[in-house]
């Protein structure tokens, strides 16, 4: 139990969404289990993050926010840094996202979303022991 959790502490963890109500549950499930969460409200926000050097293992970005989109950021992301994972979400069912599974893109959470499943998402994403 101690080396998964170790495992899980040197993770960070970038969840860009323009409802804080989202932050806010990913804030606290994350830092429940251990990880390290850093929260945008803007697709702007998140590459000032990533820009500033803050270490990234993984992205969990909304597809639409106001101002940036999320499609928009994603291609800025992977642009500058392409093997970063990103996982977009969305509570709409877009075609335009099937693209973009050819570029890298882990997976689709679709909202209202159980934290459980995020986080065997995020498990095996970043590898970590069950």
């Amino acid at each position: 139990m101690m080396i998964q959790f170790l495992s899980i502490m040197n993770k960070h963890i970038l969840v860009v969404d323009d409802d804080p109500s989202i932050l806010a549950i990913f804030e606290y499930t994350l830092q429940e289990v251990g990880y390290t969460s850093l929260l945008a409200h803007s697709g702007e926000t998140a590459l000032e993050f990533l820009v500033e050097g803050h270490h990234i293992d993984l992205v969990f970005l909304d597809v639409k926010m106001s101002g940036m989109s999320g499609i928009e950021t994603f291609q800025e992301i992977h642009k500058k840094y392409p093997n970063l994972p990103i996982i977009m979400m969305t509570g709409y069912s877009l075609d335009e996202l099937k693209d973009m599974f050819s570029r890298h893109i882990y997976g689709i959470i679709y909202k209202p979303f159980d934290m459980e499943e995020v986080l065997a998402v995020i498990h095996n994403v970043l590898q970590v022991p069950a």
